[in-house]
């Protein structure tokens, strides 16, 4: 078992985890200007804590699949391997990166919030992770040296972001010669389904109210001007653009149903009182995203309740999971680049 790492250095070295001497090489001297940008998105922890994506991507990836993400991505890693996650949130997707290292090399997972950044090391420290660390930083001025990293990759952030394509130019700045530059996002399809009518019909308006909250309290404030849509059509243009090579393109459907057979009802269980705790947390967050998104108060408090009960209902009855066909379908776009000389 990995044993992990307990001390820290300031974060005015934008250090989290400590690195050995031996890993000074880490550190790159670039300063990181706070930017207006930068500083707003170093906010996004307001609109999804770690806690929450770390429980809402639980079944993101299935076991099954994460053989395919490695062959992809790290498919021979080595000793010296370096992966850098850019925009790494809660650390989610860093942990299935060193999941495809095998214990080998180390992952370096960089955020502009140092909020989650705090939260994914503690969540690494619980699950005694010690090969993943940590660096406040984003995505358009990485704090690494150029040249670095094997492997440089961004899970669900750059059609997030404006300036798409710098921040595909700075990951290529960090990968090594011979290394890979990948982007993992969102595509078009997908969307929660409960057996219960008046619950998808709120949940819908929350999911759309919520969206426009961000867009009014977040997205607007960032400069846009340079935003590039349907990105996720664009990516491998993009990577042509920016001098990368041998291009690939895969994608992938996760699909999640309650009453899957392959998931015993106890895991099933817990996970509801997971999700039925975090609903519970963030009520006040999410009823107020709800109205400056235009969903009427009574209509968030119908679905606060109706949605507990719901959760409620099934964690007092667990065997009514059995015959409860919730599902869940996220799409993604894998795309894959290599840096040449």
């Amino acid at each position: 078992m990995l044993q992990c790492l307990s001390c820290t250095k300031s974060l005015a070295t934008h250090e989290i985890h400590c690195f050995d001497e031996k890993d000074e090489d880490i550190l790159s001297g670039i300063e990181v200007v706070e930017s207006l940008d930068v500083k707003i998105l170093s906010g996004w922890g307001k609109f999804q804590t770690a806690e929450e994506m770390e429980i809402s991507r639980k079944y993101e990836y299935a076991s099954d699949f994460v053989p395919f993400i490695c062959k992809w991505l790290c498919p021979s890693p080595k000793p010296s391997s370096v992966v850098v996650d850019v925009g790494c949130g809660s650390g989610y997707f860093t942990k299935i990166i060193a999941q495809c290292m095998r214990e080998k090399g180390k992952v370096v997972g960089i955020d502009p919030d140092r909020g989650l950044i705090r939260e994914a090391e503690k969540i690494c420290e619980k699950k005694q992770i010690s090969s993943i660390h940590f660096k406040v930083g984003n995505a358009w001025q990485i704090p690494l040296k150029s040249d670095y990293a094997d492997l440089v990759v961004s899970h669900v952030v750059l059609s997030n972001i404006p300036r798409q394509f710098d921040a595909i130019l700075e990951m290529k700045r960090v990968a090594k010669t011979g290394g890979k530059v990948a982007v993992i996002d969102s595509a078009r399809g997908g969307g929660q389904y409960f057996p219960d009518a008046r619950l998808n019909k709120l949940y819908d308006q929350f999911h759309i109210a919520f969206g426009t909250a961000i867009d009014k309290e977040w997205r607007q404030k960032l400069d846009m001007s340079s935003y590039i849509e349907n990105f996720h059509f664009r990516i491998p243009q993009l990577f042509l653009k920016a001098g990368l090579a041998d291009i690939s393109l895969n994608g992938y459907l996760s699909t999640f149903l309650l009453c899957d057979v392959r998931r015993s009802t106890k895991e099933m269980k817990t996970y509801l009182q997971a999700r039925l705790d975090l609903w519970r947390k963030l009520a006040g967050r999410n009823r107020q995203c709800a109205m400056v998104g235009g969903m009427k108060e009574e209509e968030f408090n119908e679905l606060f309740q109706r949605y507990s009960c719901y959760l409620k209902d099934l964690i007092t009855h667990p065997r009514k999971i059995r015959t409860t066909p919730e599902v869940n379908i996220v799409s993604r776009v894998i795309v894959c680049g290599s840096k040449k000389a």
